[in-house]
């Protein structure tokens, strides 16, 4: 499973059943229920009891369903696990603090089982890590950022305008790309700023990200929408297309457009963000 055409990951508390209904019906691609930093200890198992109760009749219909699982190093990771392995509607894990072998003890656990993997890069040496981390595995299909724990561990001083993680996001970026599964973005951690969520996932896109994860419901929309691309950009992309398809009824061996040649690469450009524009909601038409 690679380059999935998630945008929007949502996470979800595994103790508050009372979220759930909202977060199943919020739009996102995928819901991950928390059971690591959104859990207490003492709230886990009942928290694992809580979500297989919760899709117990539930249709197929539903976005991904993943779970952030507990590291194995700790008491509730092989638990965690066992849920997913038991559970016919968790097809996705998030590993935490990610490195290859992390992975490979994770993938030996799961044996034949058709589960996926989301790396999450949340270390200073998942980071240095990251490229053979999404190779440990054929079961990953993304690398998702966590800003949050890797400033911690470097002092950093998280900002809204998050220039502290420009180089952490290439990196995840760069190693996602090159290992050809899906770079996802951290959360934005203050939900009442919208227009700060918008900037945000402006930086992430800049840094070729293709989804990004979301801690409500409210911010869903929004990073969706910011994901589209803009309007000069699709109308563009569909000028480019239709030549192309133009020179290619006629007969035509060069594409050009507004007197400028139309080479490979650029018409794949234009392919690229029709596509984008369909996965994040458009219509695929201006």
């Amino acid at each position: 499973m690679k380059r999935e055409s998630r945008t929007v990951l949502l996470f979800v508390p595994a103790d508050r059943p009372d979220f759930f209904d909202k977060a199943l019906s919020s739009g996102a691609d995928s819901l991950i229920f928390d059971l690591e930093d959104a859990v207490a200890g003492k709230m886990k198992e009942k928290s694992r009891k809580t979500i297989a109760e919760y899709f117990k009749g539930k249709k197929a219909n539903h976005p991904e369903i993943a779970v952030r699982i507990n590291p194995l190093s700790t008491p509730w990771g092989h638990e965690d696990l066992k849920v997913v392995l038991s559970s016919s509607f968790v097809t996705t894990i998030l590993v935490p603090k990610a490195e290859p072998g992390v992975i490979r003890e994770i993938e030996e656990l799961l044996g034949s089982a058709p589960v996926n993997i989301i790396c999450l890069i949340e270390t200073a040496r998942g980071l240095q890590l990251a490229y053979e981390t999404a190779l440990a595995s054929e079961k990953i299909g993304a690398l998702m950022l966590g800003a949050e724990d890797l400033a911690l561990e470097m002092n950093l001083k998280r900002t809204a305008g998050g220039d502290e993680i420009a180089y952490a996001r290439q990196v995840v970026s760069l190693a996602a790309y090159a290992a050809g599964v899906q770079p996802v973005d951290t959360p934005y951690l203050q939900v009442s700023d919208l227009e700060g969520l918008r900037l945000d996932t402006g930086n992430a896109l800049n840094a070729g990200f293709t989804a990004k994860a979301a801690i409500s419901p409210r911010q869903v929309p929004v990073i969706r929408e910011a994901f589209k691309p803009g309007q000069d950009d699709l109308d563009q992309a569909l000028k480019i297309v239709q030549a192309a398809e133009e020179a290619e009824k006629s007969g035509k061996g060069v594409i050009a457009l507004d007197g400028y040649m139309i080479d490979e690469p650029v018409l794949s450009r234009a392919r690229q963000i029709l596509r984008m524009w369909k996965e994040a909601g458009g219509s695929g038409d201006s």
